[in-house]
């Protein structure tokens, strides 16, 4: 990690949404070396909290924010805006939709993760999203360090140190880090 760099953490400072509640993101930041932060968390609170929760995450040292839910979960859980909301408060925003408990097509999301490794290694803080934050934004992450040049073992159990659980939720998933990069 940059000696420059400050680890944000589950407990980091908060700040007040508009009705005076603590706006806290639950960031589950890897300990890793090298330049730029990865993280993993759930998906940020939709609806009239949206906007504080991008802002916070904007507070709290994020650059990229990327997002594996489908289009219908984002209708569910209202974060239909987030795109928008993230660049209003200086967050780039990626969508990578994978159906829950899936993987993704590798010719499809291959070139942006490895965008998202290149901006690591220019010391950005990417932090990954899907539902739960336990098996979709967890492979996200794992092939974004994979790309880094961190093997997928490894990738796994740093994210599942951080997490405090064992990710991600399936074979499947453990499996497509460990395939060709592409």
């Amino acid at each position: 990690m940059d000696g420059d760099q400050k680890r944000p953490s589950a407990n980091s400072d908060s700040r007040p949404d508009e009705s005076g509640t603590a706006v806290r993101p639950s960031l589950f930041t890897l300990d890793r070396p090298g330049p730029g932060l990865v993280s993993t968390m759930a998906r940020p609170r939709g609806g009239e909290w949206l906007a504080d929760e991008m802002a916070a995450l904007k507070e709290h040292g994020v650059d990229i924010l990327v997002c594996a839910l489908t289009e219908p979960e984002r209708v569910e859980l209202e974060l239909v805006a987030e795109p928008r909301l993230a660049a209003a408060a200086g967050l780039e925003f990626v969508a990578v939709p994978i159906p829950d408990l899936g993987v993704p097509e590798r010719a499809v999301v291959l070139p942006v993760l490895r965008g998202l490794a290149e901006r690591l290694r220019g010391g950005a803080h990417v932090v990954t999203h899907c539902r739960a934050g336990i098996g979709r934004s967890s492979l996200l992450a794992a092939t974004i360090l994979v790309l880094d040049g961190t093997d997928a073992e490894t990738a796994w159990q740093l994210i599942g140190r951080a997490r405090g659980l064992a990710v991600p939720d399936t074979a499947e998933q453990r499996a497509w880090t460990a395939g060709p990069p592409g």
